[in-house]
């Protein structure tokens, strides 16, 4: 499955694009979240000819001057989903010469980010990073930063968006596509009623996924009910999610929309004996959801590769800085599906490349 820019993106030939990048495809995992991140920088160098001395631009930036890119995510803190984004961009940043400086709300508050967003364009960095999990309050702030000359990259959620704003591109996923792809293994797995949990508020990332599984389900005659929680109280959240299966027990598969609702579905299903036996799927990587792929009692995890996303958004934004050049498109990182044949391999993968993956521990 491949997916296609909203805004016509050019199609990839299949050695470097005409823009100097490699667009994002939908994958089964078949190599490592590093490898792919080294291949993309590769790429990048390789489809450019402005480096010196015969060196390519990874190399020379290093011997330049440093320059400055702010990071501003809505991403909370205690959501392990972003330590990953982080240390991609912290890995971005090392190899492009970059100082970065990320910043985030504690909790999903749009109206703080859009306050982190205006002091970090008041700053003038070289490129800024931004997520736009709420167009309505955040579009804004970013048309000021564009307009004030500063390169802006929309990162993670604002794919439908990051034209209108401004930016020069978006890194991440299509939610709606990725919701969908959900819908299509829960589907094939037999599920005709199911619960879509979503964790945070003000984040459309996550109604997306659900609008997108909820689209795909009906297109086999199942229907979503979809439930939000407050990620915040993981106990809080699974009696929640518990209560809504026993007032439903047609319910036969479960969706959640991230690590900190897997958590808590897990432990629902677990408290009412239906844990590897009600179909589960998740988004985003952690230890327990994918060792519960391995043990078949999940179906799925959908990977937007977070590590991925964080070190080319920076990437994207030190090439502009440098050499004035970026994907005239989104450029997307996932939806790459994780089931019982390649979860084992992804883990490993995750293990020997270093990245950490959460393994409990959330305060309730």
């Amino acid at each position: 499955m491949t997916h296609t820019s909203r805004g016509g993106a050019p199609k990839h030939d299949g050695n470097c694009s005409r823009n100097g990048v490699l667009p994002g495809r939908r994958a089964g995992f078949p190599r490592g979240v590093a490898t792919l991140a080294v291949a993309a920088c590769l790429a990048l160098a390789a489809c450019s000819s402005q480096g010196v001395s015969g060196q390519t631009p990874a190399r020379s930036a290093q011997s330049g001057p440093r320059i400055t890119v702010d990071m501003v995510t809505h991403g909370q803190a205690f959501d392990p989903f972003w330590a990953l984004v982080r240390k991609g961009a912290q890995a971005a940043a090392k190899d492009f010469n970059v100082n970065l400086v990320y910043h985030s709300p504690s909790t999903t508050d749009p109206q703080a980010e859009a306050t982190l967003i205006n002091q970090a364009a008041a700053r003038h960095p070289k490129g800024l990073v931004v997520t736009i999990p709420e167009t309505a309050v955040l579009s804004g702030p970013v048309k000021q930063a564009t307009s004030a000359g500063i390169p802006v990259v929309v990162m993670n959620v604002g794919v439908s968006v990051y034209q209108n704003v401004g930016a020069l591109t978006f890194v991440g996923q299509d939610e709606m596509a990725a919701g969908q792809e959900a819908g299509r293994e829960m589907a094939d797995a037999g599920v005709h009623k199911a619960l879509c949990v979503i964790h945070e508020e003000q984040n459309t990332a996550l109604v997306d996924r659900c609008a997108g599984f909820a689209k795909a389900l009906a297109a086999r005659a199942g229907s979503v009910t979809v439930l939000h929680v407050n990620g915040a109280q993981l106990n809080s959240a699974a009696n929640a999610i518990q209560a809504a299966l026993k007032k439903d027990p047609a319910i036969n598969g479960v969706l959640t929309t991230g690590i900190i609702g897997f958590n808590a579905a897990g432990g629902a299903l677990q408290s009412l004996g239906k844990f590897g036996t009600t179909k589960l799927g998740t988004f985003d990587v952690s230890t327990q959801d994918l060792n519960a792929v391995v043990n078949g009692q999940a179906l799925f995890v959908i990977d937007q590769q977070p590590f991925l996303e964080g070190y080319m958004a920076v990437q994207v934004s030190a090439f502009e800085a440098r050499y004035g050049q970026h994907p005239f498109g989104p450029v997307f990182t996932g939806p790459s599906l994780i089931t019982t044949a390649n979860a084992a391999q992804v883990l490993q993968l995750y293990k020997s490349t270093g990245i950490p993956l959460f393994n409990g521990g959330y305060p309730t």
